[in-house]
């Protein structure tokens, strides 16, 4: 199917001279930002969050409150209780005192957090559009505490722009929520990184990446306990030149097909989003690291070519005897999934760099792809405890 698709609609997207404006048009920046953030697209169910009841959690299992960045722009956020922890305190969840105003140092799910010298959190970073309220998403929430349902609370926020968090967003105003949010995690709640794993989603790989490679390369490198990152791209010009309308039409497939054409339009990014080079630096940098890859095959929104392109580069990163890739692939341990799919695991000292490919899924769901939750779990190294 793959091969009937290169050879009927990428040679229509070029002989129909489309892409020809559609490229000149993606070079203005406004028009860039538009298309790669749509903070502007807000779907339905995104608008409730102020009420995350109606996305099926129980009262106020969900903390919504305020993080403000260095700059003064004030972000919106969710801390989820995971259900385990919920149900030991369901008096208190439920006498308490409900909405965003109440200072989350009073909440009870905030107490817990920062009172329990087992507990984990995990920091989640959207992809674009839409609102940390979306459906899909807050199921997402749900599941990736499942596994540890007495110790894993998640933290989801909207970047500056999206939703009613304010501002505008950039590469440098996201990168500085993110470090807004990881501060707040780290000082505010006093998480140790070590208990603390960060997952983003498409444009959510990118602003993950991207703070983890700033807090890697401080004098003293804050080592968190893992990185996850799910329909990851290189970076943002070969993202807008892999991106397909509708999960059918690669509108600047042309670019892609001429490297000097690509180089040309890269330059061209604003927000340029140098996932592949960050991730080379962050691994180089820290001694021990935990590095997971997800992407789904069918993915026709960000082809999967991305996530083995960051896996090659990484792997090849860490290496200390600049083997051939033919040697890398000798050194690889590979898991079959079954029709899940298969996950293979480079290990070299203290990182460990893991590609979970799978079979189905697409763009979006295979953030509910069940191998997730168990590389959550692992990162948090909560397997092994829960096995004993």
């Amino acid at each position: 199917m793959s091969g009937l698709y290169d050879a009927i609609v990428i040679p229509l997207v070029c002989i129909s001279g489309l892409w020809i404006p559609i490229t000149l048009l993606c070079c203005i920046p406004w028009v860039q930002k538009q298309m790669l953030y749509l903070h502007w697209v807000t779907m339905w169910p995104g608008k409730w969050l102020k009420e995350p009841e109606r996305a099926g959690y129980l009262k106020n299992q969900v903390s919504p409150f305020w993080i403000s960045a260095v700059d003064g722009e004030r972000l919106f956020a969710w801390l989820v209780a995971p259900l385990g922890v919920y149900s030991k305190h369901a008096d208190g969840f439920i006498q308490e005192p409900s909405g965003s105003d109440i200072d989350i140092e009073e909440r009870l799910a905030f107490r817990l957090l920062r009172d329990d010298p087992e507990a984990r959190l995990l920091i989640y970073f959207h992809g674009n559009s839409a609102t940390i309220a979306q459906g899909r998403r807050t199921e997402e929430y749900r599941m990736y505490s499942s596994g540890a349902s007495d110790k894993i609370f998640v933290l989801a926020f909207d970047y500056r722009g999206f939703g009613i968090s304010k501002g505008t967003p950039s590469e440098s105003g996201l990168l500085g929520d993110a470090e807004a949010v990881v501060e707040w995690a780290l000082k505010v709640a006093c998480i140790p990184p070590n208990r603390i794993v960060l997952l983003g989603h498409s444009l959510g790989t990118a602003v993950a990446s991207g703070i983890v490679h700033r807090y890697s390369g401080l004098d003293s490198p804050v080592q968190f306990a893992g990185l996850i990152l799910c329909a990851a791209f290189t970076d943002s010009g070969n993202a807008f030149s892999s991106y397909s309308i509708a999960d059918v039409i690669p509108v600047l497939a042309p670019v892609k097909m001429i490297p000097a054409l690509q180089r040309w339009f890269n330059h061209r990014m604003r927000d340029t989003w140098k996932t592949k080079e960050r991730l080379v630096m962050l691994v180089q940098q820290l001694s021990a690291f935990n590095l997971i890859l997800v992407h789904a095959v069918d993915d026709g929104t960000m082809p999967y070519s991305h996530t083995e392109e960051l896996f090659k580069a990484t792997t090849r990163a860490v290496a200390d005897d600049n083997p051939s890739d033919q040697e890398i692939d000798k050194r690889l341990k590979i898991i079959d999934l079954g029709e899940a799919g298969r996950q293979e695991v480079w290990k070299s000292s203290g990182i460990s760099i893991s590609k979970l490919i799978a079979k189905h899924g697409g763009h979006n769901t295979t953030m509910k792809w069940g191998p997730i939750s168990l590389a959550v779990l692992e990162c948090f190294n909560l397997a092994n405890l829960h096995a004993q």
